[in-house]
Parts: structure tokens; sequence; C-alpha cells
């Protein structure tokens, strides 16, 4: 036995020393708002639901990679395969709701957990989307002889440092991946170099995500309620954003008169900080979305899930947060698709490139350059709205990534096929 194949095995052991720990761990997170309390024993791989037929797995994390997941799952779908998808964060189930998917979230990676999972699921294939690796899953999966890729398949370059450095390590590991089907170049090498055996560039399968159309009456409701006033939208702000964001309103409500400035935290916890942040600042909230407020001018939470289509549709201008922090910013698509306005921080990923180079997207590196952007915007609508349109027309060039995986994916289907 290899040393890193010692090591790997060592992790699984501790997986299981440590599993008797799971609920309660599980129990104090959904304490704190990060866990769905009901359903939290799927993640000890304990299911909720049953298929009687052998699916095909997708799993995804979170919001954004479950787009690319929902995405893909309908021509998976097509091809004759139920498909089972499994995420880790309750934001992302509330994406799949309604899907023609069943939903379960993912077990914790220790062996009782993944064991007692595949023995009740049975996938035909298992497709990982993006940067998810998990080394008691993928090992398991390679045991059972399921066939499997990463499809959306993504790696920093600063994981991908850090995976080189460690070769004992990463070799065996990536080497169990037979396939990544990559967002970009860049990506594919990455995974090649860590030993990733096939690699193809497939491009980004969330370009191709069908948007879901907004509720008509919302739309109608919130265009009444915002009767022309100026607007603007901070969508999926996180932790250590909040400040900015409020700062920039602060400045900007100074000068434009009736601003209102919606703000949509990606986890709903967050939106107590941005309420903290705003009392320190003295500015006070004029409503927030789970309360059922119109949007009075000054600064207004969206803290509902699944509503941010009817705030792209109506505002003009839209600052996709994850990005003045260093978390890869976040999709533009969604927004895109509606013709708005785009702006990003400096730490916004590989997805907001297209955009920016084309002008159809902008960046503000602080709340001083947030709120001069905005401005800029919304004293220039002109301007403002041939941005937008900018950007919904980089959206339609950039699609098609779903046709070349489907393509890729065409013999590991094959071979899930043979299983069913």
């Amino acid at each position: 036995m290899s040393f890193g194949t010692a090591v790997w095995a060592a992790y699984g052991a501790a997986g299981t020393l440590a599993s008797p720990l799971a609920a309660a761990h599980l129990a104090r997170r959904a304490g704190r708002g990060k866990e769905d309390a009901a359903r939290s024993a799927e993640k000890r791989g304990i299911a909720s639901a049953a298929l009687e037929t052998r699916p095909v797995w997708l799993h995804a994390v979170s919001l954004g990679e479950t787009v690319a997941a929902l995405t893909l799952a309908e021509r998976i779908r097509n091809e004759g395969f139920d498909i089972l998808l499994t995420t880790g964060t309750p934001t992302a189930a509330a994406r799949a709701a309604g899907a023609s998917v069943t939903h379960q979230y993912a077990p914790l990676d220790a062996p009782p957990f993944v064991a007692r999972f595949l023995d009740h699921w049975r996938p035909a294939a298992a497709l990982f989307v993006e940067s998810e690796i998990w080394p008691t899953t993928l090992a398991a999966l390679a045991r059972r002889k399921v066939p499997r890729a990463h499809v959306n398949a993504h790696l920093s370059e600063r994981s991908h440092r850090r995976w080189a450095q460690l070769p004992a390590l990463s070799r065996p590991l990536f080497g169990s991946i037979p396939l990544a089907l990559a967002q970009s170049e860049a990506d594919a090498a990455r995974f090649a170099a860590l030993g990733v055996p096939h690699t193809a560039t497939t491009g980004n399968l969330k370009f191709d995500a069908v948007v879901p159309e907004p509720a008509a009456e919302a739309v109608a409701t919130l265009k009444a309620g915002l009767g022309g006033r100026p607007s603007w939208l901070a969508a999926s702000i996180h932790p250590g954003e909040e400040a900015a964001v409020v700062a920039a309103h602060q400045q900007l409500a100074a000068n434009i008169h009736g601003l209102t400035t919606f703000v949509a935290p990606r986890h709903m916890e967050t939106a107590a900080l941005v309420r903290r942040a705003a009392a320190a600042a003295n500015v006070p909230i004029a409503g927030s979305r789970s309360a059922g407020d119109p949007p009075e001018p000054g600064l207004y939470l969206v803290d509902t899930l699944g509503e941010l289509g009817v705030f792209f549709s109506v505002v003009p201008l839209v600052f996709l947060g994850g990005s003045l922090v260093p978390l890869g910013g976040h999709n533009p698509a969604e927004p895109a698709s509606f013709g708005a306005a785009l702006l990003t921080g400096p730490a916004h990923g590989s997805m907001f490139e297209p955009f920016l180079d084309a002008g159809a997207a902008d960046v503000a590196g602080d709340a001083a350059a947030l709120a001069d952007k905005v401005a800029a915007g919304l004293g220039d609508p002109a301007a403002m709205a041939a941005q937008g349109a900018k950007a919904r027309a980089v959206l339609g060039r950039e699609r098609g990534a779903t046709d070349r995986v489907m393509a890729e994916l065409s013999g590991t289907l094959a071979a899930a096929r043979a299983l069913t």
C-alpha cells in the first residue's frame, strides 16, 4: 500500500470513528440555521425517499452548482434515467424543489454514511458538479464499479497549487476520477496535471441554465411599489460585504432622492449582519420581503428564498456579491438574462470575464467605488440599459455547454444504462 493510499484509508477510518458524533454536530448546525433540521438524517445516509430504478446521481453542494446540475438533469432525464440530486445546503435544496428530480441531502464523507446511502440508492452513475472531491465517496464508488465523472469541473489555481505540493495524496485521489469535463482549458489542465486520466473543456453549464419565470403578479406589484423611483440590487451578499453595501447606500441616498437599495443575502443568516451594519451606521431598514413590506425609499432586505428573479426583472442595476471578499463571485447569467446592468467586486471569478471583456459589466473594489458606479448607472439610464443589453448578448454567445457535456458523457451514460 502506497503512502497516499494509506493516508486516505486513515481518513476513512477517522470518519468511521467520528460518525457517532454526527447527529449532535448536525443538530448544532441546524440550531444556527445552517442545516434543515427535519431532514438532517439524510446527511447520515438515511433516505427519506425511494426510487424503483437505479438513478443517475448528480451532486451539487450549493446554489450555484445546483443551477448547473438542474440544467444537465433535464437532458439526462430525457435519456430515460431517473435523477437523484443531492445538495449540501438548504438554499440549494429550495432551488431543487419542483424540479423533475428526487432530492436528498448528500451524505457526510464518512464510510458508514456513504455505504448506507449507496446501498439504498444504488446509483447507475455518479456525476459531481464543479470541485466536489470527496475521498471516501469516490473510493466507495470505485469499489462498486459505478461509472462516474466530474462535470462543469473547476479547480482554482490556488487549490491546484496546494494539491500539487502533495503528489502522494493528490495522485491516488484525482486518479480515481475517470473523467473531468471542465469549464475552461485552464481547469482541464489542472485536473490532468493532478492525475485525472481523461479531461475535456466543455464550457460552463451555468450559462445554459433555464431561468425560472418570475411570478407576473409579484413583478407587477414590485414595479407599482417602486413607482419609477431609482433602485439597485446588491444580490448574494456574504459576511464581510454587508458594511460596504450599507456604506454605499448611505453615500448614494445623500444624493439620489427616493433611492431604494435592495439587499439580498446569499444565506438568510447574513440578514442579521446587514441589520447590524445598518444600525451601526444609523441607517434605518425601510422594510423586508419576509414581512411583506412595500419597497419604500431606503435600505430594503430581500430575506426570502427563490424570489431573486422578481427583482432581477425589475431592478435595472445589479451588484453580485461574494466578490468583495475572496469567494470567487457568483453567476451573472440570471440577471444578465433579464438585461440588468452588472457590477461585481475584484474577487469575481472566471464567469464574469466574458462580460467584462465585452463591456457588459464593471468592477467596484470597495464601498466608495460601488457607490460611484451605481450613481453613474442610475444617472444615465440609456447607458445602463445598453450595458444590460450587452450582458444579455454575451450570455447568448456563452451558451452551449450542455450539448458538449452530453456528447462527452455518452460513454458514461452507456455504462450506466447497462446497469439499469
